[in-house]
Order: structure tokens, then C-alpha cells, then sequence
């Protein structure tokens, strides 16, 4: 089977255990739209030109029309065209530290083919998933016999390990089989249904879910967060001011650590919503290491309410 029979059979069987999840595929943007975002990116390789020719990603609600609707690939939420672009772009203008490598470790890396590792976002990766928490996954185009390999961008680890699948049309045709059986997809991921909509869980912590929860610290928000997509936004939307925000989670940072030397701020996203309870992480240089923030919009002006996140994860919990 091609990707088009792959992923017409994924949305079939979608249709059928989570149509809430199906129903937020947009259909696919024009092929003018689809060459102006390949112009805006890098060359392409044909199958990446027909996956996008097949939708335009996920559309999700947030604010206060928030409903889940799931996500179409095992923990990764579907990028449209904007978005992949946007990624690309965000991701080349913030690359991963490559001090420690020497000074020839760039050029190696233009003289690597598909599925070596640059320790760097390059050009060549296009965006095709993002997790909400910095991760990326991606398609490796550069050439090679691993060409359009499927592989994952983390500001943790950058592009290490071997590609996840060799092709878009793999990556689908496992993906479609573990949401057809209910069986793992990688690192024991499995699908999972609530009320139509598809969910991805690792098997490990669903049934100790509540327990490992009751070992994580708990961080007192004053009201409830809300999700969104900056996908969904424009300029024309009421925007929180982040360089606003950036100057206040720098001050919070200084406030919180006065011997440590905190040198920047940095956040995944470029728009976010003036509505109380979004909130964005920001990533924080702090002696040499990152220390995750975290930024609560407080709907009034452009206040921001800043929390410092314990490492290893925590749980939100909101005062009465």
C-alpha cells in the first residue's frame, strides 16, 4: 500500500473508534499553499509533498470552547502547514548548544547523510508533530539511503537515537495497526478511547497512574490553566506582550537563585492568548544548565503569574 491508501485506512478506522479525534483533521491547504510552505522550508521529498497533500493537521479548541479531541499521532499533535513552517523556523533560530563538539562539527554535519545525528536542528528537518513540551517529530530529508526517515527533535537530547521508521508510509502503517489491535506502538505507548476521542498511554503508569501522581510535587495555581494552540492564533488576536513576560521570568529567576547567573529565557511559543489560565513554559539559562518555568496569563493587562518547576515533572493543583 502508498501513503494515500495507508492513511485513507487510518482514517477509517479512526472514524470508527474516535471520531471526535477524526473530525479534527483539516483537510489539505491548496497546492500553492503546500509549495509556498516547501519554498519556506527545504526541498521536500514526494511523499512529504503527498502527506500534506492528504490535510492541513489537527484543529484543537482552547479558551473557553476547550473540548479534547485527542491526538492523531501517538504523542504528537498533527502540524498543519503554518505550523510546520513555524517550527522549522523557531527551531533554526534557536539551535541546540554545539560548543563542547569543536569547531569542524558544523562542517561534518553538512557531509552527514539521513539518520546521522547532528546534535543540531538542520535545515533538512521538517516538522510534522509537536508534543507541547519542546519535543518535535519530524521528517529527515536530506539524502542518504535513510532518506524521509521518521525521527523526534528534543531540547533534552537533540536529534539522538536512530530513526523511529524509514518512511511516512511506515510510521502511518503503525501507527493505524496499534490503534486497530490496542497494541504498543514504540517506547509502550498504546492507544486508548474516552467518549470518541483517541488518547496515547504508556502501560507502565496507567494503572499506578494515581500512585506515580501521589510522588509528584504538587504546585499551587490560583485558578485553572487552559490549553491552546498558537497555530490558531494571528496579530490580530489579543496577544500577550512575551517580551513582557520573558523580562518577568528573567526577574523571577534572579529573585528566586541571586548567586546563580541567569543568562536568558527562551519559550517554545511565539503567540499566546491574553486569557486567564493559558500559560506557556519558558526554559531558563541558569549556570550553565536550563531550569524549566513556567508563565500564567492573568487576563489583566499583561500580568503574568511566574512559577519555577521542579524537575522530574509535577501536578497542577488550584487553590479554592
Amino acid at each position: 500500500m502508498n501513503l494515500t491508501e495507508v492513511w485513507a485506512a487510518y482514517l477509517a478506522t479512526l472514524r470508527d473508534r474516535a471520531p471526535v479525534t477524526a473530525a479534527s483533521i483539516r483537510p489539505p491547504r491548496t497546492s500553492d499553499e503546500r509549495e509556498s510552505a516547501e519554498r519556506a522550508t527545504t526541498p521536500w521529498t514526494d511523499e512529504l509533498r503527498e502527506f500534506y497533500g492528504l490535510h492541513d493537521g489537527q484543529h484543537e479548541t482552547y479558551g473557553e470552547e476547550y473540548v479534547p479531541v485527542g491526538s492523531v499521532l501517538p504523542d504528537f499533535t498533527l502540524c498543519s502547514l503554518d505550523r510546520a513552517v513555524d517550527r522549522h523556523r523557531f527551531s533554526l533560530e534557536n539551535l541546540h548548544p554545539i560548543d563542547d563538539l569543536g569547531e569542524d562539527w558544523p562542517a561534518e554535519v553538512l557531509a552527514q547523510e539521513a539518520g546521522e545525528t547532528a546534535e543540531m536542528f538542520v535545515p533538512a528537518y521538517v516538522p510534522i508533530g509537536e508534543d507541547g513540551s519542546g519535543s518535535t517529530l519530524y521528517v529527515d530529508t536530506r539524502p542518504g539511503a535513510r532518506q524521509g526517515c521518521i525521527r523526534s527533535f528534543s531540547y533534552d537530547s537533540a536529534d539522538q537515537g536512530a530513526p523511529w521508521f524509514d518512511s511516512l508510509t511506515e510510521y502511518i502503517a503503525a501507527v493505524h495497526r496499534s490503534v486497530e489491535t490496542g497494541s504498543a506502538i514504540y517506547d509502550d505507548v498504546t492507544p486508548t478511547f474516552v467518549e470518541g476521542v483517541l488518547h496515547w498511554r504508556d502501560p507502565a503508569l496507567s494503572e499506578g497512574s494515581m500512585a506515580y501522581a501521589a510522588t509528584l510535587p504538587v504546585v499551587r495555581v490560583p485558578f485553572p490553566l487552559i490549553d491552546f494552540r498558537p497555530s490558531q492564533l494571528s496579530a490580530d488576536d489579543d496577544l500577550i506582550d512575551l517580551d513582557n513576560v520573558r523580562r518577568i521570568v528573567i526577574e523571577t529567576a534572579r529573585r528566586l537563585h541571586p548567586s546563580a547567573v541567569v543568562e536568558d529565557a527562551r519559550a517554545l511559543y511565539r503567540q499566546v492568548p491574553r486569557v486567564r489560565g493559558a500559560n506557556m513554559n519558558w526554559w531558563v539559562s541558569m549556570d550553565g544548565s536550563e531550569v524549566v518555568y513556567t508563565a500564567i496569563v492573568t487576563g489583566e493587562d499583561h500580568d503574568v503569574i511566574v512559577l519555577e518547576l521542579p524537575s522530574g515533572g509535577c501536578v497542577f493543583e488550584v487553590d479554592e
